[in-house]
């Protein structure tokens, strides 16, 4: 598959998936989630990786769903359901990818931005950053699993309060709740996701591949 939306890189053990729609926030469109699990595939059958880092280019993580699709979708509304088949295909299968996975988040990591980052074992993020679910924003319902991801990540209490406020969270206190694995100043986020992933260079994919299997099965 000839990727326009994504850029995929291998380094000693370690892939990079890079969303590249940067002049769009990296908003996720049909073409960059298909794009997304072909290269899911692709990484998860490279015996050599053991650890995945999804990461967005410019200035932000992913700011949600394109906003394009869904002023398109006022005029042919069956568009909507394949859309969030696809959107649910891509997030199950980084979840289940058989290797760590990591998100470095910066800028904002907003509805299917956020929901993105719930689909990877680790999050570390700028302090700066800005992560939530809006969806309640615009009247619309989460579709890509954070009203189950998000409570099993930071209690029922908190997740129901941002679902239903719409309340952004700093990085920072992204890392005070859980919701991220720590938060770092943005010019030590770059070294921070590579000691993170070096950690996991010199491991046994096996033995990496089962205790995360292990952890989900019993989490």
């Amino acid at each position: 598959l000839d990727y326009r939306n994504i850029i995929l890189e291998r380094d000693d053990g370690i892939a990079t998936i890079r969303l590249n729609r940067p002049d769009a926030l990296n908003a996720l469109n049909s073409d960059l989630l298909e794009e997304f699990i072909d290269a899911i595939v692709d990484v998860g059958g490279d015996e050599t990786i053991k650890a995945l880092v999804v990461r967005g280019e410019g200035r932000a993580f992913c700011a949600g769903a394109d906003l394009m699709f869904f002023d398109s979708i006022f005029d042919d509304i069956a568009q909507l359901a394949p859309y969030v088949k696809l959107l649910n295909d891509c997030f199950l299968q980084l979840e289940q990818l058989p290797i760590p996975t990591i998100a470095r988040v910066h800028g904002f990591a907003l509805a299917a931005g956020l929901e993105l980052t719930l689909a990877c074992d680790m999050v570390l993020a700028a302090e700066d950053a800005r992560i939530g679910d809006q969806h309640i924003n615009f009247g619309l319902m989460p579709g890509g699993g954070s009203t189950q991801r998000l409570p099993r990540r930071i209690g029922m209490q908190r997740a129901i309060e941002l679902l239903t406020t719409g309340r952004w969270l700093s990085g920072l206190e992204a890392g005070e709740w859980g919701l991220a694995l720590r938060a770092v100043p943005m010019d030590d986020l770059d070294g921070e996701v590579e000691k993170l992933a070096t950690s996991m260079r010199g491991k046994s994919r096996h033995g990496l591949s089962r205790i995360k299997a292990i952890h989900y099965r019993t989490g």
